[in-house]
């Protein structure tokens, strides 16, 4: 699987984790890897934080499929992080992130819970031990 746009992995190269290809010549750079991926056997490619026209562009002229992550809705699929989709972290939250469950909340109301019953000495109980 290809990746375009955006790569984590290569963030100290491009210094930030702003929208790729926005540019005419990263743009051109992109959608000139996609179809060279394409040709050499991808089955697919992420492509990641780019603008939607683009991604849209680019989805239309090669064969394989493409997988959006911040690239508008025009790719052939979408993929969100679970962690983040889940609301499980909280400090990362960018415009295409849409959280469908604050579970950091209930995890952290867990966890202290158990803190508390641990320290009453509430857990384990007689019925949680053998």
């Amino acid at each position: 699987m290809g990746h375009l746009g955006l790569t984590p992995q290569a963030i100290h190269k491009f210094g930030t984790y702003v929208v790729r290809a926005k540019e005419e010549e990263e743009a051109r750079k992109l959608m000139e890897d996609a179809r060279l991926l394409d040709q050499t056997g991808c089955f697919a490619i992420v492509l990641e934080k780019i603008p939607a026209k683009l991604a849209e562009e680019v989805t239309n002229s090669i064969k394989i499929p493409t997988i959006g992550i911040g690239a508008g809705g025009k790719t052939d699929g979408q993929v969100l992080v679970l962690h983040d989709m889940l609301g499980i972290t909280q400090e990362f939250s960018p415009r295409f992130l849409r959280r469908y469950h604050n579970l950091y909340a209930e995890i952290k109301g867990a966890v202290q819970s158990y803190i508390t019953d641990v320290r009453s000495q509430d857990f384990p109980n007689e019925k949680e031990q053998y």
